[in-house]
């Protein structure tokens, strides 16, 4: 079943600037060289250093203008009488200031340079343990009490004499779902957001990716947060909880047992639990500006687009113009770095956060309207430049259709699946294969979370994972000029299996002329979720049946010369649990049998990759 600890192989980089890549613009912060992650006290921890990055040597180099006074571990009282560590940093002779405030649950005190630059440009700075974390008092319940929290947070904040009542929140990751709960509080005093890779929506957009349990990203996670402070990861014997079964037992193969593991698997279905920590609803009241950072590569891209799309389209009209995305060629983090995965997109892709973030905050906080952001900034791999337009999707962005054909023989690289601008034919034979969960197609970089030493993540080679019979390969002829694709990307096809419940898995993949194939996006559906995941319904064994699998987002050139390509298959692990062929949950049974897997690509079943295509 192969190993957990999936380090990035030793492939050649692929270098994909060239003369036609372009910086950007440099109020944005990019770089020439990497910034070093500045976590004082403690290793650059993947998850940690997307809050230390940004105080990085271009933030830095701003001049100090005040002196800064530090407050350590003040108590605040939440409502219920527990008392939350924070750490002030106060600009001395700055008056009433605004806030910046950090709640984190992997520790105030590492994010220190940072909190020191902000309060030397005037913001007072607010770092937080929440609940149950460090320093903090009560219980650690991730997400439960984040919202009441971030309420009474902010407002003690607000309240404070050396507060001008105005607080932005500025975070990643966890760090920035707390910020989209508090928000849903609706306290008056929040003035706006700065999130970097956050979700969307915790069960659609994290964990229960269309009905399929994310499991690389639940098991590491929650085993590093068990108990008050953080767990080495590395030193844990990962590659038992591989073979363990029912796989909700799967983290006690490394020592660990955390609670929220086994209450998640607990909710395989959009129930009550999910709706008591989603936001979705509250985006017609939201009047406040936000920053929103994501990678192509990160396993909240689709989450930070959509958070972005619903404040443009749903929040109060005066903050919709006030929306701002930035996505890059970059993980969960990597910013700071040009090279992810397997391949180098040259020195334009590193951005400096520290300017963007001075730089939204002097606009918001300060109201200098000189400086000017634009609605879309993004990376356009292939092309290795950043692009800026004013809405998403792209203006002029149009749906084109690639349809599956071939003469039965898809299996693999070396087989028969094309696709192609032409409808298939009436008679064009389906393409077959096995799938069996003692034997599942491994999980080979993508939007992983969060510790590529254990799980790459990122671009690599797909060529081992397409050598395989149970992944069907469909590409196009080399093509003969650029497609530009920016946008969601989905997969409509035509199915059918012997189980009566099982998976679909879907990758684009970039194939370069010497044959090194770069994964851009995947996506996952649980066919008995086709209709939703209030209430799962199971196949109809042999029956033909319409699903869509949602690739999520993508900004890429498929270069002159370049293959576009879809692999099909039915498992992508352990980046998500095995489905286990069976009318049992997955997660909780040992029992497993072989699927035979259908895809059909005929005129009646077309079975098709739609992508969005913009002009130059």
């Amino acid at each position: 079943m192969g190993s957990w600890r999936q380090v990035t192989p030793e492939l050649p980089v692929v270098a994909t600037s060239g003369p036609d890549a372009r910086r950007g613009n440099e109020p944005w912060g990019v770089t020439e060289r990497p910034a070093e992650p500045d976590i004082v006290g403690m290793r650059p921890i993947p998850l940690l250093a997307l809050l230390a990055t940004l105080a990085g040597p271009t933030a830095a180099a701003q001049a100090p203008a005040f002196p800064i006074r530090h407050e350590r571990q003040v108590m605040v009282p939440m409502r219920d009488g527990v008392r939350l560590a924070t750490d002030l940093y106060l600009p001395e002779s700055a008056g009433k200031a605004p806030v910046v405030m950090t709640r984190s649950p992997y520790g105030r005190t590492g994010f220190a340079g940072l909190a020191e630059t902000l309060a030397r440009a005037g913001y007072v700075g607010v770092w937080q343990d929440v609940r149950g974390r460090f320093d903090s008092e009560g219980d650690w319940v991730p997400f439960v009490h984040e919202a009441d929290d971030g309420f009474d947070a902010i407002q003690w904040a607000a309240t404070q004499p050396w507060s001008d009542g105005r607080v932005f929140m500025l975070g990643g990751s966890y760090v920035a779902m707390v910020q989209w709960l508090a928000a849903s509080r609706h306290n008056p005093h929040l003035a706006g957001l700065i999130t970097m890779v956050s979700p969307g929506d915790f069960y659609e957009d994290f964990l229960w990716e269309g009905g399929a349990f994310n499991f690389g990203a639940a098991a590491l996670w929650t085993t590093f947060v068990d108990g008050r402070g953080l767990v080495t990861l590395d030193s844990l014997p990962w590659e038992q909880a591989l073979t363990r079964l029912p796989l909700r037992e799967a983290v006690r193969a490394v020592g660990h047992d955390p609670a929220a593991f086994r209450q998640w698997i607990a909710h395989p279905t959009d129930d009550a639990f999910w709706r008591a920590i989603r936001w979705d609803g509250d985006f017609s009241r939201f009047d406040f500006p936000v920053l929103h950072i994501g990678g192509w590569f990160d396993v909240f891209q689709k989450g930070t687009v959509e958070n972005f799309r619903r404040m443009t389209t749903r929040a109060r009209p005066s903050a919709r113009s006030r929306q701002h995305l930035v996505i890059g060629p970059w993980g969960h983090t990597g910013w700071e770095n040009s090279k992810v995965g397997a391949v180098d997109f040259g020195a334009s892709s590193v951005l400096g956060m520290g300017p963007m973030v001075s730089r939204f905050l002097d606009r918001y906080a300060r109201g200098r309207t000189d400086q000017t952001l634009p609605a879309v900034r993004v990376f356009l791999m292939g092309a290795n430049e950043w692009r800026e337009y004013p809405s998403w999707p792209a203006p002029g962005t149009r749906s084109v259709s690639y349809y599956f054909r071939g003469a039965g023989r898809a299996n693999g690289s070396e087989g028969d699946g094309l696709l192609a601008a032409e409808r298939p034919r009436a008679d064009e034979p389906a393409d077959r294969f096995r799938y069996d969960p003692a034997n599942p197609v491994p999980t080979t970089g993508g939007g992983n979370c969060c510790w590529p030493n254990i799980v790459a993540w990122g671009p690599l080679d797909q060529r081992a994972v397409e050598a395989r019979p149970d992944v069907l390969v469909y590409s196009t002829p080399p093509l003969e000029e650029d497609v530009q694709v920016l946008g969601p990307v989905q997969l409509e096809l035509w199915i059918a299996s012997s189980a009566p419940n099982t998976d679909f898995t879907g990758k684009l993949v970039d194939v370069a002329p010497d044959g090194f194939a770069m994964n851009l996006t995947d996506g996952i559906l649980r066919v008995s979720h086709r209709d939703g995941s209030t209430r799962p319904r199971p196949l109809r064994p042999g029956a033909p049946t319409a699903i869509t699998v949602d690739l999520w987002n993508t900004g890429h050139v498929f270069r002159k010369g370049h293959r576009i390509r879809v692999e099909v298959s039915s498992s992508n692990f352990p980046r998500y649990s095995r489905n286990l062929n069976t009318d049992a949950l997955p997660e909780t049974t040992a029992t497993f049998v072989v699927a035979d897997q259908t895809v059909f690509h005929d005129a009646a079943r077309p079975s098709r990759l739609i992508l969005p295509v913009i002009s130059r």
